[in-house]
């Protein structure tokens, strides 16, 4: 594969959406799915069989408004995709005419662990606290480092990678609008 192919693939991740009846759990073939990037592009997709797509998107954070005949649509704020890796979403929708989609605007925090020779470290707790005690997120990296925490709205955050009582990473994060992901990589301290 050639270099620029290589660093155009790094630049994208995956976004595999599940959409169910909410109370059923039957899959919803042909919902209809519009992924919003901040910067007003926009990407509409539709479900399989199975209740399921999935795209390549550029790393960011997306708004999603999600639809069905006869089911209330969704909307779902702030959604990351992080460069590299699948970011897997299950929503299920409720039987109804419609509603009006509203939310209060909000991003997503993604990144990667790593040990300080530069590895990759799965099963990691992330916390995201908010400096006023009001807003708290809690993760965990998957087995290649990764985590997304979505719907994420401004403020000041401290990021913090714990096992057990110990803290292994602090990041001070200020989210001061939502028009980007949010990326921040930790390197461990110690293991």
């Amino acid at each position: 594969m050639p270099a620029d192919e290589i660093e155009v693939k790094a630049l994208f991740g995956t976004l595999h959406c599940t959409l169910l009846d909410r109370r059923s759990s039957v899959p919803l073939a042909g919902a209809r799915i519009t992924c919003v990037w901040r910067n007003e592009r926009v990407s509409a997709h539709t479900a399989d069989e199975n209740g399921s797509f999935v795209t390549e998107l550029p790393e960011g954070v997306y708004d999603l408004v999600i639809s069905a005949r006869g089911y209330l649509s969704l909307s779902v704020r702030g959604v990351g995709v992080l460069a590299g890796y699948r970011q897997d979403l299950l929503r299920g929708l409720v039987p109804g005419a419609g509603q009006p989609l509203e939310g209060e605007p909000s991003t997503a925090i993604a990144g990667y662990v790593r040990d300080r020779v530069g590895q990759t470290v799965g099963n990691v707790a992330i916390h995201v606290n908010a400096n006023d005690g009001s807003t708290a997120y809690t993760t965990r990296t998957d087995k290649i480092g990764a985590f997304v925490l979505n719907g994420v709205r401004p403020g000041m955050y401290d990021l913090v990678a714990r096992t057990g009582e110990r803290t292994l990473a602090l990041a001070h994060v200020p989210i001061a609008h939502v028009k980007d992901l949010v990326r921040v990589d930790l390197t461990l301290l110690q293991l």
